[in-house]
């Protein structure tokens, strides 16, 4: 199919989509789009219908679904984000460049890309607890096991513990697509014990627990608790990839995996 009569046929697909979120059946949708496109002289089979599907899910405009022979639905945009705790979101920053490089480097980590995840706006991301602050993406390979391994590791930053705990429950959320997942907390000089209970939970769920003085120095993070390697449905990974990573990082991810 020819670029152009491709986007055509997507952009036609796409306005078949109930555009209030509400599901419509593959085969419905495929008939439907049969009869538009044979109404205007061309025609439609199934192998294109599930590849112009499959670039729509990729770019994140429609969304599969449940239901006899599957569904899809759009991806309805969120309303405007709340604006994010100034004294949480200034260690944004400076605490992806230390991942960047201190803890890459320590873990042996040479191909990923890393960004800030928090507050995405209105951009259809599936709710507050599907957004990990800081996203780190590693492509690695080991010397004997055969292939390419993706490994999704998330920060969830606190500026203090005094409401770090909240952190702990969004951090195993992270996990439905996560491999790795961490509450990283801010600690001063006059608080630097952690908080039992969060350790406790940390623990219980397999969450990494971090605390760090500077957040643009490495060498002031602590893991106190190493995160439990968790195995992902590949979907929901490929999801969270396709909703909440940037288009450029995604391209350099697909480089990574070739």
């Amino acid at each position: 199919m020819d670029p152009a009569k491709n986007e055509e046929y997507r952009q036609l697909l796409l306005s078949l989509v109930p555009a209030d979120g509400e599901s419509i059946g593959n085969r419905a949708l495929r008939e439907k789009l049969r009869g538009k496109i044979e109404s205007r002289g061309g025609d439609l089979s199934d192998k294109d219908y599930w590849a112009i599907r499959r670039s729509l899910i990729d770019e994140a405009k429609i969304e599969q679904g449940r239901g006899r022979g599957g569904s899809v639905h759009r991806m309805v945009q969120a309303g405007k984000a709340a604006p994010l705790p100034r004294a949480e979101s200034k260690l944004y920053e400076p605490f992806l460049k230390a991942l960047e490089n201190g803890y890459a480097p320590e873990n042996n980590i040479t191909r990923f890309v890393s960004e800030i995840t928090a507050g995405q706006g209105r951009r259809p991301t599936g709710g507050k607890w599907t957004r990990p602050d800081i996203t780190l993406i590693a492509v690695r390979t080991f010397s004997f096991v055969p292939g390419k391994r993706l490994e999704v590791v998330t920060f969830e930053v606190k500026p203090d513990q005094d409401v770090a705990f909240d952190g702990v429950y969004e951090a195993i959320a992270h996990s439905a697509f996560a491999h790795l997942a961490f509450l990283a907390v801010h600690v001063s000089g006059v608080k630097k014990d952690p908080d039992e209970r969060i350790l406790q939970e940390c623990k219980r769920f397999g969450i990494g627990y971090i605390t760090f003085t500077d957040p643009e120095n490495y060498d002031t993070f602590e893991t106190v608790i190493n995160p439990s390697f968790e195995d992902p449905d590949p979907y929901a990974v490929d999801k969270f990839i396709s909703n909440q990573i940037s288009s450029a990082n995604r391209d350099r991810l697909r480089e990574f995996l070739r």
